[in-house]
């Protein structure tokens, strides 16, 4: 008796599964079709959103530019670094673009109505629409967390080449460090480039674990003797009493010099932030900001695929190519204003470093899920 139910019961299941997998297949020749289109448009809004953000470039770098006497080699060479900064805004955008005209232009030529009375419903097509979005994603991801760190030191060597004789000196701001029981902090340091490993500091607080407090205005890291010198500071005592003085030592005792603890300043790749991150954790540095960065960049390559399934979802009730032109800037600046926002709420710390990186592909995706409701059935 119990495997003619459980026979029973599995062609119950079937029954009940088959039309619903059967709603999600989709003509490989019309799936071609959708994402041929889509690819040729998402190339187009690529080179129309970089020549935008180039000729804007150029316009803010016009004046040192001149002033250099730059030639056109270094512009060129300049805007070619500038690539993949250019990319990372482009991908997401182009992708918005080439979703929502498409599927608008299939909805205003009834071949949705076509498809739907081939037995092909909008929500079969956002499959393979999905897939072609994670594969944006990916190229995002390469995009974001190798080439543009790439290209962005490159920029970077170009315009310290015209500024500087050598490379400016790493630096880092609000380093924290915990070392023995003691907190060290400052809210500016510095390598030194006269004295490799050693480092200037500004604006020094110093908390031990007796709850005394050493503040100076300035010091030095010096590797050599493995401690921070103050100058000109205070003492505060356990009992708040408070006492000067002009100069005085604290033993730092780290594994590492300052030369090898900065982070490496600029955009970093993702391997890079990854080492940042595990090295500065060993030191008992705050490393927020880093996960941040690693988390947001993560979250912007992401946000390709939810962009595209946002799209996909508003595209279909969309009647021209006018109304995707619209639905693309208005889900652009929502998506700006949430990412500078998010950025805002880590800051002033109301949001940690990863619920801030990915607040706003969750609600991107929200928006996505939302939109795809009106095509459930009862």
């Amino acid at each position: 008796m119990g495997p003619v139910l459980a026979v029973v019961t599995c062609d119950a299941c079937r029954g009940r599964l088959a039309p619903a997998l059967l709603s999600f297949r989709v003509p490989l020749r019309l799936a071609r079709s959708v994402l041929t289109e889509a690819t040729g448009l998402f190339v187009l809004g690529v080179f129309a959103v970089s020549l935008l953000l180039s000729i804007d470039l150029l316009s803010v770098l016009a004046q040192f530019l001149i002033e250099q006497e730059a030639g056109p080699p270094v512009v060129a060479a300049m805007l070619a670094a500038k690539i993949p900064w250019f990319l990372h805004l482009a991908i997401p955008v182009a992708a918005t673009f080439a979703i929502l005209t498409t599927a608008a232009r299939m909805a205003a030529g009834s071949e949705l109505k076509a498809a739907q009375a081939g037995g092909v419903s909008p929500t079969a097509l956002v499959v393979p629409i999905v897939v072609w979005g994670l594969f944006m994603s990916g190229l995002a991801l390469v995009n974001n967390g190798v080439l543009e760190p790439r290209g962005e030191a490159r920029y970077r060597a170009i315009i310290e080449s015209f500024l500087y004789d050598r490379p400016p000196a790493a630096s880092e701001r609000d380093a924290s460090y915990r070392v023995e029981g003691n907190i060290f902090h400052a809210a500016r340091l510095r390598a030194d480039p006269d004295a490799p490993g050693n480092a200037t500091l500004r604006g020094v607080l110093i908390r031990f674990e007796d709850g005394s407090v050493l503040t100076a205005p300035s010091g030095r890291w010096l590797a050599a003797t493995a401690s921070w010198h103050l100058e000109d500071g205070q003492f505060i005592a356990p009992d708040g009493t408070a006492r000067g003085f002009d100069e005085r030592a604290v033993p730092f005792p780290l594994e590492v010099n300052a030369e090898t603890a900065l982070v490496t300043p600029g955009l970093q790749s993702i391997g890079a932030l990854i080492e940042s991150i595990r090295r500065l954790e060993s030191l008992g540095a705050d490393t927020r900001t880093l996960r941040f960065n690693l988390h947001r960049m993560l979250a912007d390559a992401s946000g390709a695929t939810l962009f595209v399934l946002v799209a996909a979802a508003l595209g279909f009730r969309l009647l021209n190519r006018a109304a995707s032109i619209g639905g693309t800037i208005a889900l652009i600046a929502v998506f700006w204003v949430l990412w500078t926002f998010s950025a805002s709420l880590f800051e002033q710390q109301v949001l940690g470093p990863v619920a801030a990186a990915w607040f706003t592909p969750a609600a991107v995706a929200l928006a996505g899920v939302l939109a795809a409701l009106p095509w459930r059935r009862p």
